[in-house]
This record gives structure tokens, C-alpha cells and sequence, in this order.
């Protein structure tokens, strides 16, 4: 028996409670223990065993330790997203980069690898320190890790200069930009499995420790550090759409578009609004998907190409429609066209821009634009124009990708189908509240 079907039986296995608890609205919070699940926390592992799922489906023919890394990552990503102390979060937060900078290093394509892993390791260790800081003065101030306990204490006067720093370690891990260097890195030199991993779920990692630590210290939203970091991060977007338009590497592409999407999460969690909130989510999960299959169809290109340039990647559409017929479902999903969770995601983020500050709701405006045009960019320069001459294999693609890329769209419309009514019955009956301690709502 091989270990990749071990793996997906495991998979499977863990899957199983987590989609009994979201069907059936299961609420667990034992103030004794180390665990808890809300609606949050059970979509975001639900995200990650999927794309696990979907990347041991769509990785074959990789060695055992591969497959041992991708399972040890999982267990390490779904206690982090499930555990109800803050020291542990924070431990399991950085042993996340462990497997991900092995599998950057081991099964990276080019020698240059070794440099992407670095930079990784120093832009998130090094901010991840504030972070350390931040835990520790509040075991000194407030005695418990408990998330339900230190939420209580969230009107406690505090430094909220200090506070703020907290934040950096979540906001190089998203990243915004300006913090984001070692992302495109990352991913250029990644295998499959690493991209997907990184861009789906790690740096949901950033966007989940917003949301717990935004619920432990609600800073009022007049704090300068507050609406500094919102108003870096909606320009960071604006100028990473930017730059998305002129990117002639396709994995660089992509993941100059995650720093994009990643700038509306950080404007919803610190909006102190509740569209903002589910603004944050929504997005946080649809790129999730989206960004994961993106890297998915990005590598069926390279491997049929030989080459991530848009200038050797072009006129797929008339040998490989299937392919391109893949790149069009995901693109129009990363493009937040409707009736994408996306669109929903990018539309709760408008009320939310506009309540912190008017200036903010044009430069938003401005990142939903272009972000329509550097995608439909994308797609017009892999599958339109003359052919390629630098194909290199018969217009099959393997069975393997094909099954990883149907199981991602089909999760994808299974959680909208689940989460859309919910969102839209909680925003009818809290849109008169603009300041909400979110974490502690969502908990009880």
C-alpha cells in the first residue's frame, strides 16, 4: 500500500468532523483544554485538508518524505487554527515554517532556492519577535493564554504602540507590502505542492492572527497605529496591482495578486466593522482556493511549456482547451467577478473603507480595477495569440491534475453554499453596530 494513499485516508479522516460540526453547527469551547472550533477555525481547516488533499492528488509521483512533510504540515496548520492558548499559537505558528522552507529546499526547481528560503526565514522569524514581546506582557499583565479569558480584559489600559508591534509578525506573514519580499521568492522557487500550500493556507496564518489578536486588543479606531497600518496596506495593494501588470514570470504573477487580496483582509479585520469582518473572512477563503488553483494551472502550463514567461506561454487555448478553460474558471474567481464568494468578499469591504475614511474607498476602488485588468492580462497572454514553439509534450494533461483541479472548484462552491446565507443573515441583524469585539461574537 503507498503512502500517498495512506495520506488521503488520513485526509479523509480528518475531514469527517469537521464537516459534521459545520453542517450541524457544532460549537465546541472547553475552558479547561487546549481546543476550541467556531465558524472560522473549522473553514480554515476544512481549507486545509482539502488543499492537502488536492495537492497529494495532484502529486503522484513524489517520495515518501514529501508526503510525510505535506502531513506533518497539516497536523501543524489545523492545532494552530484550533488551539486556545496564545503561547501555543505562537509556537505552532513558527514551526509552520519548518516543513515549507524543507520542501522550498529540497524539491525547489533552481539553484537560487537556498536564497528564497532564507529571506523567508528572516523576514518571519525576525517579526515575529514584537510578536513574542506582545504574549509575553500580556501573560504578565492578564495571567492566562485563554482566548475567551484575555478577550474579557480587552478594555484594560494597555500601550497601544507596543501593542501594534504584535501585529507586524501576521502582517510579513500575509504579507502587506513593503514586507513582502520574501513571498514571490518563495513561490518562484517552490515545488506544486509548496505553492499551493503557501499560497492557500500559510498565509491565511497572518489573516487568522489578525482576528485573534484584534479581538484580544480592540484599540479605538481613532489609534494612530491602527489607521497607519490600514492605509499601508490599501496603498501596498494598489501598488502590487500595479506591478502585477508589468510581471513577466507567471508564478511572480500570482503572488504579487495574494499581496493584493491580502491588503482587503487586513482592511476588514481592522475596520472595527462587521462587514469588515466578514469582508476579511470571506476573502481570506475564496483566495484561499482561488490562489491555490491558480498555482495548480500555472504549473500544468510550465510542465507542458518548459518555461513560467508569458512570453513563451501563449496560444494554450487552441491546443489545450481544457487547460485554458481552467485558467478562465480561476481567473474570473481571482478577479472577484459574481457570483464568486470573492465578488461578495470585495463588495462588504466597501462600507467598511468608506467608514474608517472617504480617500480609502477611491483606493480601493482603484485595486478592484486593476485587479479585473491584470488578470484578464493574464489569461488574454497565456491562451490567445500565436502558439507557442516551445511545447514540449502531446496535448494530454495528466488524470492526476484534472481530479485536483475539479476538487477545487467543487470545494470552492460547497463552502459558498454553506457560508453565503449565514453571512447575509448575521450582516442584516448587526448592520446598526460599527464596533464589535468580534472574537468573543464569534465564539459565543
Amino acid at each position: 500500500m503507498s503512502t500517498r494513499f495512506i495520506i488521503m485516508v488520513i485526509l479523509f479522516g480528518f475531514l469527517t468532523p469537521f464537516m459534521y460540526m459545520k453542517m450541524y453547527k457544532t460549537f465546541v469551547y472547553l475552558e479547561n483544554y487546549l481546543f476550541f472550533e467556531n465558524d472560522v477555525n473549522i473553514l480554515l481547516s476544512f481549507m486545509t485538508l482539502t488543499v492537502l488533499l488536492m495537492i497529494v492528488i495532484a502529486t503522484p509521483n513524489m517520495s515518501t518524505y514529501y508526503y510525510v512533510l505535506h502531513l506533518s504540515l497539516c497536523i501543524v496548520l489545523v492545532s494552530c487554527f484550533t488551539v486556545n492558548n496564545m503561547l501555543l499559537f505562537y509556537i505552532l505558528f513558527e514551526s509552520s515554517l519548518i516543513p515549507i522552507l524543507l520542501m522550498i529546499v529540497g524539491w525547489g526547481y533552481q539553484p537560487e532556492r537556498l536564497q528564497a528560503g532564507l529571506y523567508m526565514i528572516l523576514y518571519t522569524v525576525l517579526g515575529s519577535f514584537p510578536l513574542l514581546v506582545v504574549i509575553l506582557l500580556m501573560k504578565y499583565n492578564f495571567v492566562s493564554m485563554n482566548y475567551m479569558l484575555l478577550s474579557t480584559f480587552n478594555n484594560y489600559s494597555v500601550n497601544y504602540l507596543i501593542f501594534s508591534l504584535g501585529f507586524m509578525a501576521f502582517l510579513i506573514k500575509l504579507p502587506v507590502y513593503s514586507m513582502h519580499v520574501w513571498l514571490p521568492k518563495a513561490h518562484v522557487e517552490a515545488p506544486l505542492g509548496g505553492s499551493m500550500i503557501l499560497a492557500a493556507v500559510l498565509l491565511k496564518l497572518g489573516g487568522y492572527g489578525l482576528y485573534i489578536l484584534s479581538g484580544i486588543i480592540v484599540m479605538p479606531l481613532t489609534a494612530t497605529p491602527l489607521s497607519l497600518i490600514i492605509c499601508l496596506s490599501l496603498w501596498g495593494g494598489l501598488i502590487a496591482s500595479l506591478v502585477c501588470m508589468i510581471q513577466s514570470d507567471i508564478k511572480a504573477m500570482i503572488a504579487y495578486s495574494s499581496i493584493v487580496h491580502m491588503s482587503i483582509v487586513v482592511l476588514g479585520f481592522l475596520s472595527g466593522t462587521v462587514t469588515g469582518l466578514f469582508s476579511a473572512i470571506i476573502t481570506m477563503l475564496a483566495h484561499g482556493w482561488a490562489s491555490s488553483g491558480l498555482f495548480l494551472v500555472a504549473h500544468i502550463t510550465y510542465s507542458v511549456v518548459g518555461s513560467r514567461s508569458f512570453l513563451y506561454s501563449k496560444g494554450l487555448l487552441s491546443i489545450f482547451p481544457t487547460l485554458s478553460l481552467s485558467w478562465f474558471i480561476f481567473c474570473i474567481i481571482n478577479m472577484s467577478v459574481p457570483p464568486t464568494i470573492n465578488f461578495l468578499g470585495e463588495l462588504m469591504a466597501i462600507p467598511a473603507a468608506m467608514f474608517n475614511h472617504q480617500f480609502l474607498f477611491i483606493v480601493l476602488l482603484m485595486i478592484m480595477f486593476i485587479s479585473v485588468s491584470y488578470n484578464m492580462l493574464m489569461y488574454s497572454k497565456i491562451n490567445h495569440g500565436s502558439l507557442s514553439s516551445y511545447l514540449k509534450q502531446s496535448p494530454n494533461i495528466n488524470s492526476s491534475y484534472m481530479m485536483a483541479l475539479v476538487g477545487h472548484v467543487l470545494t470552492g462552491f460547497l463552502v459558498m453554499h454553506l457560508k453565503v446565507i449565514t453571512f447575509f443573515t448575521v450582516i442584516c441583524k448587526s448592520m446598526n453596530s460599527v464596533r464589535h469585539n468580534w472574537f468573543t461574537k464569534s465564539m459565543l
